[in-house]
């Protein structure tokens, strides 16, 4: 059963180009651990120009194998302690595929 991370951001002005830079290092990072990674923009609706980055994982071990990378540890806290993000956070979501 699939596993899916979906993060949603709001690039701050000027600041996008970084926001994709941040997206290339976690798409690296999903696929060596075998997983998929895709990156999509509103076009139309409640938050034109947001970017979601959606993660795709076989299992539940694929998931943490990404969440527990050393590269992905340390990007995660320079982001979080940055103290001009290039983002601002609107949603994280996982999710788990249902068979029917």
């Amino acid at each position: 059963m699939a596993i899916m991370s979906v993060i949603t951001v709001k690039a701050r002005d000027g600041k996008t180009s970084e926001v994709i830079e941040n997206f290339k290092i976690v798409k690296r990072i999903v696929e060596r651990a075998g997983g998929k990674y895709r990156v999509v923009q509103q076009v139309y609706g409640a938050n034109p120009r947001v970017l979601s980055a959606i993660s795709e994982f076989s299992d539940w071990s694929a998931f943490g194998k990404v969440r527990s990378d050393p590269e992905m540890q340390q990007l995660m806290a320079r982001i979080r302690d940055n103290a001009n993000p290039a983002a601002d956070p609107i949603a994280a979501t996982v999710v788990e595929e249902i068979a029917i």
